[in-house]
C-alpha cells in the first residue's frame, strides 16, 4: 500500500491544528480531507469512507465516545484519536471500544503520521484485498474488492473488519487461526477481549449464511481459535 492512495479525515474545531497537520499529512503523500465539528464528521462519511479518521474528542455538536460509536455504526473505519484530553479513564475506554491508537496533541507531526502508518500497515497491508471474486461452493461467493458475500439468501455487504476477518480465515483455509493472532492482526492488541473476537465471528457467520451449531465454514477450534473448513475451489489462485 501507497500512502498515497490513503484518504484520511483529520476532524478537529482549531482551524489552525487542523490545517497544520494536514499540511504535514499531505507531505507525507496521504489525501486529506477535514471536518471542524461532530456533524460536518458524520456528513463526510456519508459521502465517502475515508482509510482512517484522525479525530478529537473534543468537537462541537457531537463529540467524544457517542462519536466514535456513531463513526462504527456508519463503517469499520480505523480511528486515531488525537486529543489534548490527557484523561486516563476515557483513553482506556476509547482504546477498549473504539480507537485503534490515542495520541496527545502535545506529540509531533512526525509521530502522529508513524502512528497513522502502523495503523493502516495493520489494518491493511496484513490483510489486503483479493481482487478476484472467490467461488467458495455452490452456497458461497466472496468479493473482498467489493466486500460483499453472495450466499442462496442473496448479496450481503461486510464491514472493513468483517472482510479482514474473512480473508484471514480463507487465505489460510484449513489452518487454525490462534484468538491471540486474530486479535494482534484485527486489533493490535492479543490483550483484548476475545469476546470482540466471538461478536464478529458471529457477524460473518450471520452473513455468510453459516450455523454456530452446526457451522459449515468457520470452525471453531476450543480452546485454540477458529478456521476456514477447506473447500476444493479454494485451491485457486484468487485467494492467496
Amino acid at each position: 500500500m501507497q500512502t498515497s492512495l490513503a484518504t484520511l479525515l483529520v476532524a478537529d474545531g482549531d482551524a489552525q491544528d487542523r490545517k497544520h497537520l494536514r499540511d504535514y499529512l499531505e507531505s507525507e503523500g496521504f489525501l486529506v480531507r477535514e471536518a471542524e465539528d461532530g456533524r460536518g464528521v458524520l456528513a463526510d462519511l456519508k459521502r465517502e469512507m475515508p482509510r482512517l479518521i484522525v479525530l478529537d474528542l473534543r468537537l462541537a455538536h457531537v463529540g467524544g465516545l457517542d462519536l466514535c460509536r456513531r463513526i462504527k455504526r456508519q463503517g469499520d473505519v480505523p480511528i486515531v484519536v488525537l486529543t489534548g484530553l490527557d484523561d486516563e479513564e476515557t483513553k482506556l475506554k476509547a482504546l477498549e471500544l473504539y480507537a485503534d491508537d490515542y495520541v496527545l496533541k502535545t506529540a509531533r507531526y512526525a509521530e502522529v503520521a508513524v502512528r497513522i502508518k502502523c495503523v493502516l500497515r495493520r489494518t491493511w497491508l496484513s490483510c489486503p484485498p483479493a481482487f478476484s471474486p472467490v467461488h467458495v461452493d455452490e452456497h458461497l461467493s466472496l468479493d473482498f474488492l467489493r466486500r460483499e458475500v453472495q450466499t442462496p439468501a442473496g448479496t450481503c455487504r461486510l464491514t472493513p473488519l468483517e472482510s479482514r476477518l474473512l480473508q484471514l480465515l480463507v487465505r489460510n483455509a484449513g489452518q487454525v487461526l490462534p484468538t491471540e493472532l486474530l486479535l494482534e492482526r484485527l486489533w493490535g492488541n492479543p490483550y483484548i477481549s476475545a469476546n470482540n473476537l466471538w461478536e464478529y465471528v458471529r457477524r460473518v457467520r450471520r452473513k455468510i449464511g453459516d450455523r454456530a451449531a452446526k457451522p459449515r465454514y468457520i470452525i471453531n477450534q476450543a480452546g485454540l481459535g477458529y478456521r476456514f473448513s477447506v473447500v476444493a475451489s479454494l485451491n485457486d489462485r484468487s485467494v492467496r
